[in-house]
């Protein structure tokens, strides 16, 4: 019975060891909370002080030179609401964080000009969907991408304190996120812009029934008009950089386009693969071309006796962004998982219907642990970047586990000297032992002798092997270890 139970815990550390790199959820990590990366003038002419969460991989390594893949997401909200403590997102950011990568969640500018009419509808928020006119929408798509665009080089410009890989960039986002997120990336050249970006005739002050909407609280308007000021370049003024990175994949979670980004790109930049997640039945961001909120409006109309949503945009979705690619030969790679169910223009009783969205909105993932795995999956063939460090493995009560961070190994892989360094502040007296992939102990010593300790490796055949320490109450570190 001992036998079997040391086999089957062998097996678990060598799965451990020998993890799925970028995507095998294996590292602590710490965050930084609030961090502000840069100010820009809101719709109303105020300015915004803009922040971010940064979440960081904790693994040492021995010269602390090693670099991670950076992911940047962006929380949905159609622009009008939403922040970086999303839920969702902040989930999104330690998970990818304890696969190894640099993350972080941005706030951006919300908001438009809302319509001055008193739209009235006995529905959560339905008058602060209603914009002054369709150009407000793109204008406030392009002040957040323009704001996402000065994060990401916030943090490029950082890339040596926070150890990012500039050569591993990810975006990715959801609902309006992804919108964002595509933007960042593919929204690169000036014919991309759209004309409703430059300057526009102003318009009437928002009436007193849109005041508490999340995007107009603690702000002060004219008395009669807003103006509508040139929005400016398609990279804002945000954390200017002269360091060089590439976006190597994005995450669209049910977003889109304002128009086609995909048929115009910088010269000299490679085009990044494009994950898409979407429901036919959405009805908020359509999957194929259609106004935004398109599904909500009929419903509105049909089944709740309101007014339909007016002035929204014409956007396209995620399966119209894969076939244009197809169609014209863009020459990008797409990755699409599309359901099924197709949204049935029906008040109630059905799958999809108008009452069946209120608990299970297409708008929305169908299974978040699969989609997420799955985005994990595709973009970890992508990455270049060396692992971040050898796996750490902690099995001590949880006020240990800070010490398996101060265990190092080196050099690691083991080269001609044959001469294993072992350097640690926790676990001097240690049992130390070395196990080869069937499980078999092929070195063994007696307790660490302080904090620094040398075991000879000469004898030991090229490969993978397994270093164990493990302390007398039980805590436990397991290390990868290479002899070449």
């Amino acid at each position: 019975m001992k036998k079997t139970f040391t086999l089957l815990a062998f097996l678990f550390l060598l799965q451990t060891a020998f993890a799925q790199q970028w995507i095998d959820q294996k590292y602590s990590y710490d965050s930084l909370l609030n961090v502000t990366y840069g100010t820009a003038v809101n719709f109303n002419g105020q300015t915004d002080t803009l922040h971010m969460d940064i979440y960081l991989p904790q693994c040492d390594d021995v010269n602390h030179v090693s670099r991670r893949p950076l992911m940047l997401w962006v929380h949905g909200g159609s622009f009008l609401a939403g922040d970086k403590n999303d839920a969702s997102i902040t989930n999104l950011c330690k998970i990818f964080a304890r696969r190894g990568y640099v993350t972080a969640s941005i706030d951006y500018r919300l908001g438009f000009i809302a319509d001055d009419a008193a739209w009235t509808c006995n529905y959560p928020g339905y008058p602060c969907v209603f914009a002054g006119d369709s150009a407000e929408w793109y204008r406030a798509y392009y002040r957040s991408v323009q704001d996402g665009k000065g994060a990401l080089r916030y943090l490029i410009n950082r890339n040596t304190q926070f150890r990012i890989d500039t050569a591993n960039v990810f975006v990715a986002g959801e609902s309006a996120g992804s919108f964002v997120a595509i933007g960042i990336a593919l929204l690169d050249t000036a014919a991309e812009r759209r004309p409703e970006t430059f300057a526009l005739s102003a318009l009437p002050s928002p009436n007193a029934g849109t005041l508490t909407c999340q995007y107009n609280v603690g702000k002060t308007f004219p008395n009669s008009t807003v103006n509508r000021p040139d929005l400016g370049g398609i990279d804002g003024t945000i954390e200017p950089t002269t360091v060089n990175y590439t976006i190597k994949g994005i995450g669209n979670m049910y977003g889109g386009m304002v128009n086609n980004l995909l048929q115009y790109h910088k010269a000299g930049s490679p085009k990044p693969a494009i994950f898409s997640f979407h429901q036919p039945c959405d009805i908020v961001v359509p999957i194929d071309s259609n106004k935004v909120d398109w599904g909500m409006s009929w419903c509105f109309a049909n089944c709740y006796n309101c007014y339909g949503i007016a002035n929204t945009p014409k956007v396209y979705g995620s399966r119209v962004m894969s076939n244009w690619n197809t169609t014209n030969g863009y020459g990008y790679t797409f990755h699409n998982e599309f359901t099924t169910l197709s949204f049935p223009y029906q008040c109630l009783f059905v799958p999809g219907s108008c009452a069946d969205q209120v608990n299970n909105a297409c708008h929305a993932y169908d299974n978040v642990t699969t989609r997420q795995t799955n985005l994990a999956n595709y973009f970890a063939p992508m990455i270049t970047t060396n692992p971040i460090c050898d796996t750490m493995l902690f099995t001590g009560a949880p006020d240990e586990i800070g010490f398996g961070r101060s265990v190092k190994l080196y050099p690691n892989p083991v080269n001609g000297s044959a001469q294993l360094t072992i350097e640690t502040a926790y676990f001097a007296g240690a049992t130390v032992k070395v196990l080869d992939l069937r499980g078999n102990v092929v070195i063994a010593t007696q307790p660490l002798r302080g904090k620094t300790t040398t075991l000879q490796l000469a004898n030991l055949a090229a490969g993978m092997y397994v270093l164990v320490l493990q302390d007398a109450s039980g805590g436990m570190v397991t290390r990868k270890l290479v002899k070449e």
